[in-house]
């Protein structure tokens, strides 16, 4: 296992030689490294962190930049994954802006138009008052959710931050790879590592280096982001977090960052040249009002080009993509950030799992398997939600009802996807999911329903490290002490819960908190081939079971 003498927070030169090339082959290897400090890679190195796996990360950006917040969605699924690693509450407390705050999506004629329709309860923040999960939505910037995540990972302890540094490529062998790392002064040097995790983006050294192609297609002209102060800009239309302006010649949408005058604002179509000049300029048009009245301060601008994107492979035995490097999301529906977190958390508990020895290779095979699915269903739903917003627009509210619903209302897919499928889930057909629509279900391969056990205290927070065997009421006894003797044998670690859902059926839960199988038998439980082992008693790499 990698060990470093400085802090987590390492800046350093990692002993270069005289001709600034460390190489580290020598050294035991990190156990992980992570190139990209981004979502997908913080998230990546929490999860790791969760089950008590060092990482490095390599990330160029010393530090996270506010003017570009990008994704402003943090999902109710998310969440519950920041709940889990203890920082759901401090999330919350960064956010400007309270979930309570607004729950409205507002659709006008202009800023100082009354609304043409509107949608409320947007983005799961009612989740949890629905009873759907412990923890609902968060309207957020994502940078603000970087700091968080690095922070967290700094007070780990089990995360070597690399900032200033990324990957310039890497040597696949059979028990490891060596990667060049390029420091900020130009300098390189060797790490060896027995996994590399691509989250490196959309134009991710990763996926060049193993062969790997993203197919898809691109708007044909670029959008334009900007961030800017404005006091005066008061929509007529009341207190929401989007405001979509669909008449004007150049339509767009606006929403607030916090509550003191700063927002961010998304124009259509207006290709790669536009700068701050023309933004103010259509701002002032979607507004009513001018420039001087508005008090407009332009803090960054940044032209981009909705892309639909996947890659046509994720992973090879020892190398994975995660998050943008394997998929890229238009931001329609707010689905892209919190993918990436999804991404990060299946290949994170597989990894500790398989290095910790109580899993075996097929476990990682299922990563590419599981997730591509999930990807696909979010490129789709994207796709339709761009559709509805391209140059037939409709500007009419039940027309927008009809077409937008699904890019505010999206619960199915956020809670409801399934990895039915998988050949690490029990065979069961899996149900076509209904993007709008969740209803909470223990079939196999879809994500374990919350209940609360008491106030402030989740089903979820009692989950194990490892797999969780969620037993019926009065149903325990000499099958659950053999299952219990079994999952030791060929050293699994179990957790036993008594259930209290309603019921009648033993449900065995994994780590990401999705449901491998459940039956009223116990004894139709393979739970070896739920964790990727071949018996007997070996998994990856031919490493034995603890006892």
């Amino acid at each position: 296992m990698f060990h470093s003498s400085k802090s987590p927070l390492c800046l350093g030169d990692h002993g270069r030689d005289s001709n600034g090339v460390t190489d580290r082959e020598d050294d035991a290897p990190a156990r992980v490294l992570i190139a990209g400090g981004g979502p997908a890679g913080l998230a990546a190195a929490s999860e790791l962190a969760h089950h008590g796996i060092h990482s490095v990360l390599l990330e160029p950006r010393r530090e996270v930049s506010h003017l570009r917040p990008r994704a402003k969605t943090t999902s109710a699924r998310t969440m519950e994954l920041f709940r889990r690693w203890g920082i759901a509450d401090e999330v919350r407390r960064a956010a400007p802006l309270s979930h309570s705050w607004s729950r409205r999506v507002v659709f006008c004629a202009a800023l100082d138009a009354e609304p043409i329709t509107e949608f409320r309860d947007v983005f799961g923040l009612s989740a949890a008052e629905d009873g759907f999960t412990a923890e609902a939505g968060q309207q957020v910037a994502q940078p603000v959710v970087e700091e968080v995540l690095r922070a967290h990972l700094v007070r780990s302890g089990l995360a070597e931050l690399r900032l200033g540094e990324r990957l310039l490529g890497f040597t696949e062998r059979r028990d490891g790879v060596v990667c060049e790392v390029l420091r900020a002064d130009g300098s390189t040097y060797r790490l060896a590592t027995e996994y590399l995790l691509g989250c490196d983006g959309g134009r991710s050294t990763v996926r060049e280096e193993i062969g790997a192609v993203l197919h898809g297609s691109s708007a044909p002209r670029a959008n334009l982001n900007a961030v800017i102060r404005a006091p005066g800009l008061r929509p007529t239309a009341g207190t929401a977090l989007h405001y979509w302006v669909v008449e004007p010649e150049v339509p767009g949408a606006v929403g607030p960052l916090d509550r003191d005058g700063l927002w961010w604002v998304t124009l259509a179509d207006v290709g790669e040249s536009a700068d701050a000049a023309r933004a103010v300029e259509l701002i002032e048009r979607l507004a009513g009002r001018t420039a001087a009245e508005l008090g407009i301060e332009v803090l960054s601008t940044d032209p981009w080009t909705p892309r639909m994107m996947l890659a046509d492979r994720f992973a090879t035995d020892r190398v994975f993509l995660v998050g943008e490097s394997a998929h890229v999301n238009p931001p329609f529906g707010g689905h892209g950030f919190n993918t990436c977190v999804g991404d990060a958390v299946n290949i994170g508990w597989k990894l500790a799992a398989v290095l910790q020895g109580w899993a075996g290779v097929d476990l990682l095979a299922s990563y590419e398997i599981e997730r591509r699915g999930i990807a696909e269903l979010t490129l789709a739903s994207a796709v339709r939600n761009l559709e509805a917003s391209g140059p037939n627009r409709a500007v009419t509210g039940a027309r927008i009802q009809q077409t937008k619903a699904e890019e505010f209302h999206s619960l199915g897919l956020v809670l409801g996807y399934s990895y039915a499928g998988s050949p690490v889930i029990a065979d069961h057909a899996a149900s076509r999911a209904d993007v709008q629509t969740y209803e909470p279900s223990i079939v196999p391969g879809g994500r374990l329903p919350h209940a609360w056990i008491a106030p402030g205290h989740a089903l979820y927070d009692d989950l194990g490290l490892g797999m969780t065997l969620l037993v019926p009421p009065g149903a325990g006894g000499r099958a659950t002490a053999a299952f219990a003797e079994h999952a030791g044998v060929i050293g699994i670690p179990l957790t036993l819960l008594e259930s209290p859902l309603r019921a009648s059926d033993y449900v065995l839960v994994r780590p990401d908190q999705h449901v491998a199988w459940c039956d009223r038998d116990l004894g139709t439980a393979e739970l070896a081939r739920y964790c990727g082992v071949s018996l007997p008693g070996t998994s990856h790499h031919g490493k034995e079971h603890a006892p």
